[in-house]
């Protein structure tokens, strides 16, 4: 029962910087806390809707939380990931004109009538999800830009892409074809994958359905349940994955596989939208773990425990450094 109270004196942000990293600590060694931790914020999320609630409302909606089905859970997740990436919509589409970086059009057209292109660039910190002129979905991860015509005509539907998208394309005559600066991914109906950050940072995961992936000299076909990525000498490496750890970041999530804390961080400044300083010394270590809903002060304190760093957000210049111990 003292442990159920800390966590909810966690929640609701009362503890002191001393008492939070000791309960950060509990709950990444012991993790029957941790699922306790995950319940007590999910209670939070299905009860709030986003509003500010008190110690005593968080403890009723956890035992109440406790008492529904396994599936409640799931409906709740599924649930506010749509209205988060709704409310994305409503503010890159609404305010389109007012926030011109975020969604532009091509050349020739401010009301869309004469457009060929539109662009939407996602900020770092944000999600969004539209659907394209045939129907197809595509979820934009954070620091992505997308574009795509406001009609498909002629033999193929093309979009461009720099950053991190999920799509499920509707199946047509006319195939489906990504283009990215390393290659472009040719479908005909699908679910896949695709990372094309800047600084090689690029792969695709195929979830179902066939696509290929193309350029000047190679062609490589994935299957179901394949990843394709580029090495420093853009050399094709094939490879079975966990498809849903690809796709998790739909959903909140981040899924590290033994990746060297240079590119942990890179992703952890999209997912949160902030600047990130990293030692030298550190960028080779490898971090492997999965994070859902945690602050940036709470991801760092997990991966100090298992890593020899230290960490402190300097306010005057807006940059969480992270060094060695």
């Amino acid at each position: 029962m003292e442990k159920e109270k800390q966590l909810i004196e966690l929640i609701s942000g009362n503890l002191d910087a001393a008492q939070r990293e000791q309960v950060l600590k509990e709950i990444g060694q012991d993790p029957a806390l941790r699922k306790q931790y995950e319940d007590l914020k999910n209670a939070w999320a299905l009860s709030a809707s986003q509003t500010k609630m008190g110690k005593q409302q968080i403890e009723a909606s956890y035992h109440k939380f406790r008492q529904k089905q396994p599936a409640a859970k799931g409906r709740m997740l599924k649930i506010s990931t749509v209205m988060r990436y709704a409310a994305i919509l409503l503010v890159i589409f609404a305010l389109g004109i007012y926030l011109g970086q975020l969604i532009t059009s091509g050349p020739g057209s401010i009301s869309g009538i004469e457009t060929t292109t539109a662009e939407i660039r996602v900020p770092n910190g944000e999600k969004a999800e539209l659907t394209l002129p045939d129907g197809s979905r595509v979820w934009l991860n954070s620091g992505t830009t997308f574009r795509f015509p406001q009609q498909f005509a002629g033999n193929s539907r093309e979009v461009s892409l720099t950053g991190e998208a999920f799509f499920e394309v509707v199946k047509g005559k006319a195939p489906f074809i990504v283009s990215s600066d390393y290659g472009d991914i040719r479908v005909l109906g699908t679910s896949f994958n695709v990372r094309a950050y800047d600084n090689l940072d690029f792969q695709a995961t195929l979830v179902e359905g066939k696509i290929q992936f193309n350029t000047e000299d190679k062609e490589q076909l994935l299957a179901p349940g394949q990843q394709l990525s580029l090495t420093a000498r853009r050399e094709l490496i094939v490879e079975a994955v966990d498809t849903e750890k690809a796709i998790s970041w739909k959903n909140g999530f981040i899924s590290f596989e033994n990746e060297p804390l240079s590119e942990v961080t890179k992703r952890l400044e999209r997912h949160f939208g902030i600047q990130i300083s990293l030692d030298e010394q550190l960028a080779p270590i490898r971090f492997t773990g999965t994070i859902y809903n945690e602050t940036v002060t709470e991801v760092m304190a997990y991966i100090q425990m298992t890593k020899p760093i230290t960490y402190a957000y300097d306010q005057k210049q807006g940059i969480l450094k992270i060094s060695t111990n």
